[in-house]
């Protein structure tokens, strides 16, 4: 092979892994960020689902039900700078939010996985 064969693979390579990443960043697809007190008005009162696994259920003044799985979770809710957290036994877990016109997107501050689904006003 060619001295200059393994380094032009490598930054081929390289190039694909960024496309790829840079297709699933949300405001990529026509998102936009939710910032500050925006998301406190966004979220409370409401729930937010991807309509088969999990419900959250955003109460005012905090409260936070989880609904996963078949299983319920009492967490607290709060925004941090441009941030939306919650508080469990696991620790804080915080989120960036993103919005479309009828998905949410909570992208984790850190290691982990986007939450996809639909904003509601609360049922119960």
């Amino acid at each position: 092979m060619r001295r200059w064969a393994l380094p032009l693979f490598a930054l081929a390579a390289a190039g694909q892994i960024s496309t790829t990443w840079a297709q699933h960043r949300p405001e990529l697809k026509g998102f936009r960020r939710i910032h500050g007190t925006a998301i406190e008005r966004l979220m409370s009162g409401k729930e937010f689902s991807d309509g088969v696994h999990w419900r959250y259920s955003f109460q005012p003044g905090g409260n936070l039900t989880e609904y996963a799985m078949s299983r319920r979770q009492d967490l607290r809710w709060f925004v941090k700078g441009d941030a939306l957290c919650w508080q469990s036994a696991r620790g804080e877990d915080c989120f960036e939010a993103w919005t479309s016109s009828t998905t949410l997107q909570l992208q984790p501050q850190g290691l982990g996985v986007p939450y996809e689904g639909r904003l509601s006003r609360q049922t119960r």
